[in-house]
């Protein structure tokens, strides 16, 4: 068989694997899995052995390159920094406990270290999508989500780093070097290695893309630098998971165009990762599931109470808020794509093969099951914790999820700017006699000075006396999204086809330059503009913006969350 027909089986096998889990309400990731264990070698035999481990190689490793491009994004420096000493503690603590935990456990049961210590080294690893996705839809914020947003981003990076600098001694053990001090210098320089492939690719990168303006280019450079980081690497026979992670790493901290750069290849992921877990799928042999169960089920039971432990000590080490230490650990259940990439990563390395079948099974038993009962388990926790509900019903801080609109059919500014006041006054019930006045107001200060920011965004704004204002709030918002765009005489000539308008109470006036900052930094890429532009809903709207405030980025659980979860 080709490898052109063996994908096109590949990609319908997942399609068809993944709808049927939706129906059932069970996580896509869940439907690709059983879709690969069917075409594979060891049920039907549509795809064999070769075209498993040969022929559909290239499309794991550049899926697995993506997934790390995309884990080291939530890595962003200004976020983690203020409390990097005891986000760090945490993620390695809970990350660490947890290995212990499934290695001393397993090897119990299997007594092989070689088999005990791989798996311990994946159970490190977290579900951002599904974790995500769950805070999104809960709408949570406060002490236990904004730790729980920063641990799972260090901790699939750490449990990357430990998983190819372990593979390295493992490797080098059964070549038959037993030396510790030879196995520590190879894994330093492996690391070395990495490190010096990601900054140079992502110099390459963050140069390149000075220069360019349409996604379509963005794309083409970014596949190109993975592809140019991911032949190198496996090159110098090193794993292309810690150079490509470096690389995203660069990207986002350092490229004025990130958030392009990041989201260009939104289209093709689909694609990838429903290749990428169907494949997975392939590997696995249902025969040694019954010959496997009690360490499977060992291996769930040491894993998630590592994890508790291990989140729960260092959260009274580091003095986290109470939610933190007691809850966090509960939050970290959920395993997936970053599980399954390390398994895959496990199956390319030819030293690992006899090994394979049972890694495998019990690692894609398990993420079956953590996809069942994790998210379940995360909404709880937040519920409990009394964290969901409390953000994203103000984006900006000040534009509630009725106050966004696709309706406005005017196309020049000051009758938009009559008909924003007008839902802006229906919307927040506020007093008949606030209308004219306020309408007066906004018109003026626009008179005054356009209040077109350039990439196609506009922030008109007046001011209302501070007895029309609703008691619990502040400064009030709406937004209008025009595709066609009224032109507000923007500095860049573009027409404004985002347009939010402030309505500022007169007590709350310097509030409104941290609003504007806010509106300002989710713009700040016309990128942006045009996928607001593009929702076909209010909903839409509302939750592209609450997922990039809430830094989301990279994940792009609102494009792909079907086949992350």
């Amino acid at each position: 068989m080709n490898a052109i027909l063996a994908v096109s089986i590949l990609v319908t096998a997942g399609l068809l694997g993944g709808s049927a889990a939706r129906r059932l309400h069970l996580p896509s990731v869940t439907g690709n899995i059983v879709a690969g264990i069917i075409i594979g070698p060891y049920l039907t035999h549509l795809l064999t052995h070769e075209i498993v481990y040969h022929t559909l190689k290239p499309i794991s490793e550049m899926a697995l390159s993506l997934i790390a491009v995309s884990i080291a994004s939530h890595l962003k420096i200004r976020r983690i920094a203020p409390q990097a000493l005891s986000l760090l503690t945490i993620a390695l603590t809970q990350s660490l406990a947890a290995m212990v935990a499934v290695y001393f456990f397993c090897n119990f049961w299997l007594d092989n270290w070689v088999i005990s210590l791989l798996l311990a080294t994946i159970a490190a690893s977290t579900a951002p999508a599904a974790t995500l996705s769950v805070i999104r839809e809960t709408e949570a914020d406060g002490p236990l989500v904004k730790n729980l947003l920063s641990v799972v981003a260090l901790d699939n990076v750490l449990a990357i780093v430990i998983f190819v600098l372990v593979s390295v001694v493992i490797g080098g053990r059964l070549g038959g070097r037993t030396d510790l001090g030879a196995q520590v210098a190879q894994a330093g320089l492996v690391l070395g290695q990495a490190l010096l492939i990601g900054i140079s690719s992502g110099a390459i990168m963050t140069i390149l893309a000075r220069r360019l303006q349409e996604k379509s280019h963005f794309v083409s450079l970014l596949l190109m630098v993975i592809c140019f980081t991911t032949g190198v690497s496996l090159w110098l026979k090193i794993s292309p998971l810690l150079p490509n992670m470096v690389l995203g790493f660069v990207i986002t901290n350092f490229s004025p165009a990130n958030r392009q750069i990041l989201t260009s290849v939104e289209d093709l992921e689909p694609f990838l990762y429903v290749c990428f877990f169907t494949l997975a799928g392939t590997h696995l042999n249902l025969a040694l599931l019954p010959s496997l169960g009690a360490v499977g089920v060992t291996y769930i039971l040491a894993r998630y109470g590592g994890k508790l432990l291990g989140a729960g000590v260092s959260g009274w080490l580091t003095r986290a808020p109470e939610p933190v230490g007691k809850l966090l650990g509960f939050c970290l259940v959920p395993q997936a794509g970053v599980a399954i990439g390390l398994l895959v990563a496990m199956q390319e390395n030819p030293l690992f093969r006899p090994y394979e079948t049972t890694v495998t099974a019990i690692i894609l038993g398990s993420v079956v099951v953590s996809e069942l009962i994790g998210p379940v388990m995360v909404k709880k926790v937040l519920q409990y914790a009394g964290e969901t509900g409390k953000t994203g019903h103000l984006l900006f801080g000040i534009v509630d999820r009725d106050a966004i609109s696709l309706e406005f059919k005017a196309d020049d500014k000051w009758t938009l700017l009559k008909e924003m006041v007008d839902f802006a006054v229906a919307t927040y019930d506020l007093p008949d006699d606030v209308h004219e006045p306020l309408l007066r107001s906004v018109i003026e200060r626009e008179r005054s000075l356009s209040t077109g920011l350039g990439k196609g965004v506009a922030i008109p704004h007046g001011t209302m006396p501070d007895g029309a204002r609703p008691e619990s709030r502040c400064i009030m918002g709406v937004m209008a999204v025009i595709r066609e765009g009224v032109d507000f005489n923007s500095l860049d000539g573009q027409k404004a086809k985002v347009i939010i308008l402030m309505i500022i109470p007169e007590s709350c006036f310097e509030d409104h330059l941290k609003t504007l900052a806010a509106v300002s930094k989710v713009f700040s890429q016309q990128e942006m503009t045009a996928r607001v532009v593009a929702a076909e809903t209010p909903h839409d709207v509302y939750h592209l913006i609450f997922s990039d405030e809430m830094g989301d980025v990279g994940y792009q659980v609102s494009t792909s969350d079907a086949d992350l979860k």
